[in-house]
């Protein structure tokens, strides 16, 4: 799973009123601007086959006022990278994509970027040992590897301190097709209790399997 960082863009412009903007520095404008300049840090500068970049802008304040032009803008966003050398590289090439647009814009940006997650990483070897416990609980029909993923897990955390093994336990409702099932954080997001017995279940085996293990 990728490494979670939050990310926050303050534009600092200058105010104006709305009818004459050649007064003043947009600071929204200017967002505007950075938003689109962040989504080619992902398309056009990041080496896609070696590892997936996500940007994400998910929240935009400024403004009071439809016919002010406010004196600064924030942008605050998520960066989801499968590479470590790629995460530090991306957030190098944030700072100086904001910078550089507000810049060019008579504005300043300040950026500020704050390490959540890191890299999700199992344990090859932990898991080979582990996987035929989560066969016996689950059935080995309903045990799949799945490729690396954008979402991030603060578990992470454990695979600095000693062997790590990450597993999803699945809970969506049967009959719904997976690529059209609400995803997380979103209001229609569903989870089937009925697979918490899986859940219990696939602990326990693997707790008494590790245990029991020469």
């Amino acid at each position: 799973m990728a490494s979670s960082d939050w990310f926050s863009i303050k534009v600092k412009g200058k105010g104006s009123h709305g009818s004459q903007p050649w007064l003043g520095v947009d600071p929204i404008a200017i967002a505007a601007q950075i938003i689109e300049g962040l989504q080619t840090i992902v398309s056009r500068q990041s080496e896609l086959t070696r590892a997936p970049v996500v940007i994400t802008v998910g929240k935009i304040q400024g403004g009071v006022r439809n016919n002010i032009i406010p004196e600064e803008c924030v942008l605050d966003g998520t960066i989801r990278t499968l590479d470590n050398a790629m995460q530090q590289e991306v957030h190098r090439r944030i700072k100086h994509t904001a910078e550089k647009i507000a810049e060019a814009g008579g504005a300043k940006a300040e950026v500020s970027i704050d390490t959540k997650t890191l890299v999700t990483y199992n344990t090859p070897e932990l898991v080979k040992k582990m996987i035929a416990s989560l066969q016996s609980a689950a059935g080995a029909n309903n045990v799949t590897e799945r490729e690396w993923v954008t979402g991030a897990e603060d578990f992470s955390y454990y695979g600095t301190k000693a062997p790590s093994f990450f597993f999803y336990l699945g809970g969506m409702p049967k009959g719904n097709d997976p690529k059209k099932a609400p995803p997380h954080h979103t209001a229609d997001f569903f989870v089937d209790d009925a697979g918490m017995k899986t859940g219990v279940k696939a602990f326990c085996h693997l707790v008494i399997d590790y245990m029991n293990m020469k």
